[in-house]
């Protein structure tokens, strides 16, 4: 659930929506604090006018990525970060020219490999 802490008597949000910890009333020995939340004046007169009210959902957690998915964005990445090695007036010869292009073939192709994700990375000409 989201929190927000607002002014109870003209309902101003005083903070953005926010997911509260989890272990915050035990922290402070607080048993049953969530019935409490809705009106802060227990805390005191600075709290009077204060309440921690529900306005949403919480977001989903996201997904946590494979091992697979994980090797496949590495291969993507290291992609992009040789793109220029195939422009055309890229100053190469054709045998450094042919050197990328088979570790970019070798990146493309990484899911084919045997044991991908756990395999050992092509390394990029130099």
């Amino acid at each position: 659930m989201l929190w927000q802490l607002k002014k109870i008597s003209t309902g101003e949000t005083l903070n953005e929506p926010q997911k509260l910890p989890e272990n915050w009333g035990p922290i402070f020995g607080l048993h049953g604090f969530i019935d409490q939340l809705g009106d802060l004046s227990w805390l005191g007169e600075a709290y009077a006018d204060q309440g921690w009210f529900v306005v949403g959902e919480a977001p989903a957690e996201p997904a946590q990525s494979t091992p697979a998915e994980l090797a496949w964005e590495k291969a993507k990445r290291l992609l992009r970060e040789s793109d220029w090695s195939m422009l055309p007036d890229v100053p190469m010869n054709k045998t450094q020219k042919a050197l990328w292009a088979a570790y970019r073939r070798e990146l493309r192709e990484i899911r084919l490999h045997a044991e991908f994700p756990n395999m050992s990375w092509p390394v990029a000409p130099e």
